[in-house]
C-alpha cells in the first residue's frame, strides 16, 4: 500500500519496503518538480538512493519519505524502523551514500529509537562543485 500526501511545497507518502519503492518514490516527486528546480534531478537521484538503501539494509515493511522544497534549500527525510546504521561502519558496498554525499550539502541519521531516518539537504541553487 501506497499512501501520498502532496501540499505545494512538499510530498510526503509512505510505501511499502520492496523492489519498487524507489520507482513509486522518484515518481511522486513529479507533483513538486517546478519547485525543486534547478536541482530537480539531483534530488531524484538522493531520494532514489535513500530509498533503495532503505529497502536493501532497513528490514523495514514502510518506508516513509518526506521531500520539502524551503526558500533555499531543499530538505529530503527517508525513514523506516530497521536497526540504522554508523557512519564509521556503513553496510555493503555500493555508491548510494557516496553520491548522496557528493550531492547534498549535508546530509546524517537520526535515531528516534523505534525509527530510523537519514536526511539530505540540498542548496536550491547548486555550488559549483556539485554536478546539476
Amino acid at each position: 500500500m501506497t499512501t501520498i500526501a502532496s501540499e505545494m511545497n512538499e510530498v510526503t507518502l509512505q510505501v511499502e519496503s520492496n523492489v519498487d519503492a524507489p520507482s513509486l518514490s522518484r515518481s511522486q516527486l513529479r507533483n513538486l518538480k517546478s519547485k525543486l528546480e534547478p536541482r530537480y534531478e539531483d534530488v531524484v537521484l538522493v531520494v532514489s538512493e535513500l530509498v533503495a538503501n532503505s529497502v536493501r539494509h532497513g528490514a523495514s515493511s514502510n518506508i516513509d519519505v518526506r521531500v520539502a522544497a524551503q526558500t533555499d534549500r531543499i530538505r529530503v527525510e527517508v525513514t523506516d524502523n530497521g536497526p540504522g546504521f554508523s557512519v564509521d561502519d556503513p553496510r555493503g558496498e555500493g555508491l548510494g551514500l557516496l553520491i548522496v554525499d557528493k550531492l547534498a550539502d549535508r546530509w546524517g541519521m537520526e535515531d528516534g529509537g523505534q525509527k530510523f531516518t537519514v536526511w539530505a539537504e540540498l542548496s536550491l541553487m547548486p555550488s559549483d562543485d556539485q554536478p546539476g
